[in-house]
């Protein structure tokens, strides 16, 4: 069950990644900084969506990383030692 759920957090934290550059990728227009004698642009379209789900999406990826690290130590520490086969009766 263990072993699941360190592949299972993994993969996610993976993903999570992928989607947190390509949403930092996205976001890039509207964290530029702007020239102080022009005009305040605004932020629209996908950028300003992509800036306000950074945080979101960091988010969830750590959790998936920290869910990842605390499933393998507990796997380490006790997860393996079970004298029973998972699933046995």
């Amino acid at each position: 069950m263990a072993k699941d759920i360190i592949g299972a957090t993994a993969t996610l934290a993976i993903i999570g990644v992928i989607l947190l550059r390509v949403t930092q990728f996205l976001a890039r227009d509207c964290r530029a900084q702007l020239r102080p004698r022009t005009a305040p642009v605004a932020c629209s379209g996908m950028p300003a969506v992509a800036s306000h789900a950074i945080g979101i999406v960091g988010w969830s990826t750590a959790g998936c990383a920290a869910l990842t690290a605390v499933a393998f130590i507990w796997y380490m520490f006790w997860g393996y030692k079970a004298k029973r086969p998972a699933g046995g009766k």
